[in-house]
């Protein structure tokens, strides 16, 4: 069994587009010691409204985009 990842990260600017149903974010933080920068935009049904949950909708899309490879082909 492997052991998890672990992530420490604050959004840092966000903002979401209605009529496309998009949230664009920017989050930086330490991933297994290592600091990252995303900016990025999800699908999102509606506007998360709260800080908890605009938390959980960007670390819902950063655990998926960390799961991909990197652009060398290996995992993050």
């Amino acid at each position: 069994m492997g052991c998890m990842a672990t992530m420490d990260f604050k959004v840092v600017a966000a903002s979401y587009n209605t009529a496309a149903n998009m949230l664009n974010y920017t989050a930086t933080g330490l991933r297994d010691g290592l600091r990252f920068t995303v900016s990025s935009r999800v699908k999102c049904l509606k506007d998360p409204g709260s800080a908890e949950r605009l938390h959980m909708v960007v670390l819902l899309a950063l655990t998926d985009h960390f799961k991909r490879p990197s652009p060398s082909g290996r995992r993050w």
